[in-house]
């Protein structure tokens, strides 16, 4: 129903499925959008010449398709996109043109599909969104046949007046309308007759004649078989079938195979066979297994046999798939091997095989602040110390001494390079800058020792080689850069900035302490290899927005690094420029000698491409040339040096420890057969002198040598640490520190501490005198010397005592003896795609990639590997902007049999015939889209662009796609399709595409590059990432990276839906500092708002914005509230449902009763319009809406269920009222008076029949303190599910860490921000802190209650005094809104109480009851008050159905003369209905 064809010589269909004929050839309107109330999205015009044939029949010569602000201008041998002819596939714009064999297809994003046989066939297909939206030749797609086509207004319309009527008017044009004919020519019955028996009589066409009704193509053939001219009745005939097949496929028919070869016959390219249904989706050697992921119609066409796919690489048609060739830099035939720097594949079956190589890895500090680990992680940080990069224990430790370049603080350099052998603090071989070299004196090059070799194969290079496995290279020209690599012999034994070569990307920031820090600055400064450097920060300016003249020369020079016509351009398949180009840019606009810096990154670029395999060479002709043209006399410039002998005394030397397995280097070297003397002159080797004895003996002149003892050159001695200082200081320290003068001692650079506890190697330039812990003690952070036991744990910046314990995703961390110890647990791996095409994978590696089609993000059916429950899921990429970026948006999930499809914020489910049945669920948390099931997989979607895929553990290494492999190890992410591992994300991802037919992108768009108007603007809406808003995040997730997706996506966002990009990056930062454990409320009326109330009812305020709420809250489908995923807070709109009605109902949108519960309550309860919270927003509470200090106050006046009786005014009688019959047991509720903080508790201001019973409650520390704030509030602790007492007298609060300490000097000494108030409890906010550590410690809190102690059966008497309180019994009912109340004194003469008794209403309850005097039988009404102003409380109450006396707000003073009362009593009943534990509870106020 939702196609529509034109075929034969004038035969058309309509969306309705009228057929109908009309024969005019002037450019006719097919089918448009037509709706009056938006743009119109598209249009399809159609021209048909008449007798244009070969065989003189008319066939349609042009198609024009407009979608939006392209124009497709489709003929028979070329196609125009906006009068541009281009080669096809084709894709722009969200629409993509392929040509097949037999068709000619568009396929656009909006809901359009238009195929053309090249002849006569034409047929459109749209989305049911454009139901009554369409007009032309096609109708109008309402779903009624004739109406508006053939009958308009009651007039019937003829086909020709119709068709007439669809004329497209185009300029210079004269074609003439066809006559409006009143007759049409009689079918003749013998050519009806031969219709029929090919159309309905026919067996097999059965299957069509199921689902088909033939009578319409029955009278197309008649009226074609009449009109034909020529005798063969071919084209009459073949065209009617073919499209009453074509319906037939689309329609889920089997139509048979009813061409031969001499009738209707169609020939097939290559070896290709023709079907009359088969799927579009071709199987090639490829992607093997397109066919099963075709969204699209069986229709006819040329397909491979069974048994073969088509050979897309080397286009040989179709053959069996172990016959499929290999591609990767060329074509490898099945059998070939390919290598790599670490892999040996081989191709089979169009797969590669392979297996890992031992191989080296290699670590780098590049440009004095950018680190690459040993497992490829890369990281900025602007140090000033040293810093451990590498240590091995018991073999070697690497320090590096970075320091500020010039005056600004982060134009960092790397100043020299320390090799502790043996981690001996007296073997220490340092290289400086500037090319020196000591080893505890200072040595001349060549240096050769038992271990280690070092040399200088250029001017601009150092070596340094071991027997063991390590090997730096030091890189002195243009900027001094460092590289050390380590056999495979070292995995996962290193530690420092380098990491821990475990080939695990997520754990390469561990701290010394064993925690995984988020930032760089954490992490780097947790290495510093002398404490008493200041730690430094992360910089989150971007240095070229300082200076535009930088920002231009930068962008200038580092182009050519990802130009397409550089000399770079060879390696870009094998390294990816993008990395490095940014960090041109960041370094050529931070350093101050800028070209030195940029010239730096580009030497780093050739040396990786080297290591790839690809050598360039000649690089520095037309950049950086400078450093060519100053070698020495007698020496010259080569980029392929790798020369291991360079000078006459490295041929003297009997040690020859250096080799030739190194990189090739750059730099100023003597010519090949020279070598270099000590006077810096290359001379040949005869003209080198001799050393004997360390006597250098001329050429030509001879010695005798006798057996005699040799020495070393260079013996070894002490290191003698100086100072610059004269007489040392005389320094009181505070005990137990002790004064280090640096005579005899190693100086407080070498102080134990507990940062680093068992990391006993320090390095600093001179010895610093000072006060430090003694040798047995550790410096805690604080200034404190304490046992190893008692040592801090640093985290993200902040100090945590001995025994805290934090979470480190599904694991916990505990503090012990400086060092965290964490649990082991396996936890679920979170994928994560989002804006125009950011990755960031399982595990940990992140990328973009702007591709246009659909692609596979994760499946479990990798390779030939079975797999039991088969999981997919497919995320289809629509353009964003002009740009060419594009965003995720359309979402395909199949879980066996069934796929989802996620898309304009709505999911179908579909069955697919196959596979086993997988259960799911989808739900809607707050702005997200869930999907769970039973196997371990969950999808969230924002219905935007934004798409996360959660795999649970059992799933570990047993996916792939562009997600990666989830098996820990980042650097093998990019698998392709076919098993090879990659390096470009662009040929990765290629792979990965769902349809081989649909093009590969070529490279990563720059969408500020292409609209350089919009860049400043979308850093100054991104800088909100960067500025006071995520400040508290800053030191738990980097924001560098998501700063540079946002500014990228607010470019690409050029054509509508910018505030859509901005907003989808910005919530990406959010969401994870969410995970991170801090909440950030970011968006406001102005930034990204969320509008909540949209969902609320009139009067209703259920529905409210929250930023991180639980996905885990009581539902009819969830009524526990508990999930067993490891979903993620998630930001959203949530109900606030009252306590009578907890549970929320998905499909009514209503909160209503727990069934599972026997209380009588209404069936559903409208939600109160505000929810009592704390008197702050910072820290979200999972299911609160922030309200004013100042509400609504309390109804003076209540419905309550009494029959009022006249009373006395002379009788005392104490406020009291009746509840409603009740099954559920409910203690006495009364309303605390007094929030005095005296010592002495008194409880004097509340009346009880017996004295009160008054004791401390439990200690109170329900606030987990994850966001840095402490809120031991009442309301939080009721949250917890715990209770806290009504009648509060007294509040103690105490720090955890120090509760022997009172709380006030407490206070006092750490300088906390910190309120302990009885009104609400403790509340401390980490944005108030203004000492370190700017944060909240963790405190407890106890109460002192009074509860009034009651007996069954006990009958009191009271005498009214005139300043004697009433206790407060509130009656409620469904209603929670507690109610004061207000005593009136009675005067001084007393009125005998009657002595019949009246029993109570009959009631469940389980509370005894007290009895209290009356003048009646029937409880009196009360009377209330409202309460204070500052009182959040509900403003809707629920009135009772029962006959009610309206209750006076005025109270009358009582005279001072007292009476007592008889004895005889009247018991009723005292128990309330039970308050929600999220009421504030109301202060009394009593009338003397």
């Amino acid at each position: 129903n939702s196609i529509c064809s034109t075929w034969g010589r004038e035969h058309f269909k309509t969306f309705d499925g009228n057929v109908y004929q009309f024969p005019g050839t002037c450019e006719y309107n097919l089918a448009s959008d037509c709706h009056s109330d938006s743009y119109p999205e598209f249009s399809v015009h159609l021209k048909r010449n008449e007798a244009a044939g070969a065989d003189g029949n008319p066939v349609v010569q042009h198609l024009v398709v407009t979608i939006n602000d392209l124009v497709f201008i489709l003929t028979k041998t070329l196609v125009k996109v906006n009068d541009e002819i281009v080669t096809l596939p084709y894709y722009n714009g969200g629409v993509q043109l392929e040509r097949n064999a037999v068709y000619t297809k568009l396929h656009s994003k909006v809901g359009l599909v238009v195929m053309w046989n090249g002849e006569d066939a034409v047929m459109v297909e749209l989305d049911a969104e454009y139901s009554n939206r369409t007009c032309g030749l096609c109708g109008d797609f309402n779903g009624v046949p004739v109406h508006n086509e053939f009958i308009h207004n009651g007039r019937e319309v003829s086909p020709i007046e119709f068709g007439n009527m669809q004329k497209v008017h185009r300029p210079n044009e004269d074609c003439e309308d066809p006559y409006e004919e009143e007759e049409q020519p009689a079918a003749v019955p013998l050519r009806e007759d031969t219709c029929m028996a090919f159309l309905l009589r026919s067996a097999l066409w059965s299957s069509c004649g199921a689902v088909l009704n033939p009578e319409p193509y029955i009278q197309a053939c008649v009226q074609d078989r009449c009109s034909c001219k020529n005798t063969s009745d071919s084209f009459c005939l073949c065209s009617t079938l073919a499209e009453y097949s074509r319906q037939c496929s689309h329609a889920g028919g089997q139509p048979p195979h009813w061409r031969t070869t001499t009738f209707c016959e169609k020939r097939c390219p290559f070896n290709m066979v023709h079907l009359e249904s088969g799927s579009p989706c071709m199987d090639t050697c490829t992607h093997s297994d397109t066919s099963s992921l075709c969204e699209e119609h069986q229709m006819d066409g040329c397909f491979c046999p069974p048994g073969t796919v088509f050979d897309n690489i080397s286009k040989r048609g179709c053959i069996p798939q172990d016959q499929c060739q290999c591609k990767h830099d060329k074509v490898y035939n099945s059998g070939e091997i390919f290598r790599q720097d670490n892999e040996e594949c081989i191709c089979h079956r169009g797969q590669w095989s392979c297996k890992s190589l031992p191989s080296p890895a290699t670590c780098a500090v590049e440009e004095g602040s950018h680190v690459k680990t040993f497992d490829g992680k890369t990281y900025t940080f602007h140090g000033d110390c040293y810093y451990s990069l590498a240590k091995v224990e018991s073999k070697f430790t690497i320090f590096v001494q970075l320091v500020p370049c010039t005056r600004q603080v982060f134009d960092t350099c790397l100043k020299s390079v320390v090799v502790l052998l043996n981690n001996d603090k007296n073997n220490a071989l340092v290289i400086t800058a500037d090319g020196k070299v000591s080893h505890n004196a200072q040595i001349t090059l060549p240096y050769n020792t038992a271990d280690i070799s070092v040399f200088q194969p250029s001017s601009f290079h150092i070596m340094l080689q071991t027997s063991f496995g390590l090997q730096i290279q030091i890189q002195l020209v243009p900027i001094m850069q460092v590289y050390v690599t380590l056999d495979e012999g070292y995995r996962a034994k290193t530690q420092g900035l380098c990491g821990n070569f475990n080939k695990v990307l997520s754990d390469d920031m561990k701290t010394p302490q064993g925690m995984v820090e988020g930032t760089a600055a954490s992490f780097g400064n947790s290495w510093k290899a002398n404490p008493t450097c200041t730690d430094r920060d992360d910089r989150l300016d971007d240095p070229c927005t300082l200076s535009v003249e930088s920002e231009n020369y930068a962008k200038h020079w580092c182009s050519l690094l990802r130009s397409a016509n550089s000399t770079f351009t060879k390696c870009h398949a094998m390294v990816d420029p993008e990395l490095y180009y940014k960090r041109c840019t960041y370094a050529s606009c931070n350093c101050e000698k800028s070209e030195d810096c940029l010239c730096a990154v580009f030497s780093s670029y050739v040396r990786e491409c080297a290591v790839k395999g690809v050598v360039l060479t000649g690089w520095r002709q037309n950049v950086c040339d400078k450093y060519t043209s100053k070698c020495p006399a007698s020496q010259i410039y080569s980029d392929q040096l790798q020369r291991c002998q360079l000078t006459c005394s490295s041929l003297a030397s009997e040690r020859q420890g250096c080799t030739n397995n190194f990189l090739p280097v750059d730099g100023c070297s003597c010519p090949e057969g020279l070598y270099m003397d000590d006077s810096d002159i290359c001379v040949p080797m005869a003209k080198c002198p001799c050393f004997h004895n360390g006597v250098k003996i001329k050429p030509g002149k001879s010695i005798n040598i006798k057996e005699e003892h040799w020495l070393d050159l260079f013996m070894n001695s002490n290191r003698v640490l100086f100072t610059n200082r004269g007489t040392a200081p005389v320094v009181a320290c505070l005990a137990p520190m002790v004064f280090s003068d640096c005579s005899g001692d190693i100086g407080v650079q070498c102080t134990r501490t507990c940062r680093n506890p068992d990391f006993l190697d320090c390095f600093a330039s001179e010895c610093v005198s000072g006060c430090r812990c003694p040798s047995h003690l550790y410096d805690d952070g604080k200034g404190m010397c304490v046992k190893k036991h008692e040592c801090t744990c640093s985290h993200d910046g902040n100090l945590y005592a001995p025994g805290a314990e934090i979470p480190q995703k599904c694991n916990t961390c505990t503090c012990k003896s400086g060092k965290w110890e964490c649990t082991k647990n396996k936890c679920s791996g979170s994928c994560i795609i989002y804006g125009s095409g950011h990755y960031n994978t399982f595990d940990d590696r992140t990328y973009g990639f702007q591709g246009k089609c659909g692609y596979v993000a994760v499946q479990n059916k990798c390779g030939l590997r079975p797999v039991e429950n088969n999981f997919m899921v497919i995320t289809e990429n629509i353009p964003c902007g002009t740009t060419g970026t594009t965003c995720s948006k359309t979402v395909r999930i199949q879980l066996g049999r069934t796929e989802l499809k996620l898309h304009k914020g709505i999911h179908e489910a579909f069955d697919l015939g196959e596979g086993p049945q997988i259960e799911y669920r989808v739900r809607t948390v707050g702005l997200y889209l869930v999907v769970e099931s039973d196997i371990g997989i969950t999808v969230l979607w924002d219905r935007k662009t934004a798409v996360r895929v959660l795999l649970e553990p059992q799933h570990h290494g047993a996916v792939c796609g562009l997600c990666g492999n989830f098996n820990g190890d980042g650097l093998d992410d990019f698998t392709t399709q076919n098993n090879l591992i990659v390096t470009s994300p662009v040929e990765f991802a290629n792979s990965w595409k769902v349809y081989s037919s649909c093009p590969d992108a070529d490279v990563n768009v720059d969408p500020c590059g292409a609209r350089p108007t919009r860049q400043n603007w979308a850093k100054m809406q991104c800088s909100i990432i960067k500025g006071d808003t995520f400040k508290d995040c800053h030191h738990k997730v980097d924001p560098a990276l998501f700063f540079d997706n946002c500014v990228r996506d607010s470019c690409a966002c050029d054509t509508g839906g910018d505030c859509e990009c901005f907003c989808t990056a910005v919530a990406a930062y959010a969401q994870a500092c969410t995970e991170a454990g801090v909440c950030v409320a970011w968006r406001t009326p102005d930034i990204c708002p969320v509008f909540c109330d949209y969902y609320n009812k009139p009067g209703d305020c259920a529905w409210h914005y929250s930023p991180c709420h639980t996905p885990c809250y009581k539902t009819c489908l969830n009524p526990t509230g508990i999930c067993n995923n490891s979903l993620p807070h998630l930001e959203g709109c949530y109900p606030t449902c009252p306590p009578e009605t907890p549970i929320f109902n998905e499909k009514t949108q209503e909160c209503v009763e727990d069934s599972t519960t026997t209380t009588q309550v209404p069936t559903t309860t409208p939600v109160p319009t505000t929810t009592p919270v704390p008197p702050t927003t910072t820290p979200v509470p999972p299911t609160t809406t922030p309200v004013p200090p100042t509400t609504t106050p309390v109804p003076t006046t209540t419905p309550v269920p009494t029959t009022t009786t006249p009373v006395p005014t002379t009788t005392p009688v104490p406020t009291t009222t009746t509840p409603e019959p009740t099954t559920t047991p409910v203690p006495i509720s009364t309303t605390p008076v007094s929030t005095s903080t005296t010592p002495t508790p008194v409880p004097s201001t509340t009346s009880c029949p017996t004295p009160p019973i008054c004791e401390w409650s439990e200690w109170y520390d329900e606030d987990d303190s994850k966001d840095m704030s402490d809120w031991e509030t009442y309301w939080h602790i009721t949250q917890s599910g715990k209770k806290v007492c009504d009648n509060r007298t007294n509040i103690e609060c105490k720090s955890t860490s120090e509760p022997d300490m009172s709380f006030n000097d407490f206070v006092d000494l750490t300088g906390q921000i910190v309120e302990c108030n009885l009104d609400f409890g403790l509340i401390c906010e980490q944005n108030k802190q203004t000492v370190r550590p700017f944060k909240c410690f963790n405190y407890k809190i106890r109460l002192y209650c009074c509860e009034c102690s009651t007996h069954p059966n006990i009958s009191t008497t009271t005498t009214s005094t005139s300043t004697t309180p009433v206790p407060t019994t509130t009656t409620s009912g469904p209603s929670t809104t507690p109610v004061p109340t207000t005593t009136t004194p009675v005067p001084t003469t007393t009125t005998p109480v009657s002595t019949k008794t009246t029993p109570a209403p009959t009631t469940t309850t389980a509370e005894p009851t007290t009895t209290t005097p009356s003048t009646s039988t029937t409880p009196v009404p009360t009377t209330t008050t409202s309460g204070p102003s500052t009182t959040p409380v509900p403003t809707t109450t629920t009135p009772i159905p029962t006959t009610t006396t309206p209750v006076s707000t005025k109270t009358t003073p009582a005279p001072t003369t007292t009476t007592p009362l008889p004895t005889t009593t009247t018991p009723v009943p005292t128990t309330t209905t039970p308050v929600p534990t999220t009421t504030t509870p109301v202060p009394t106020t009593t009338t003397p």
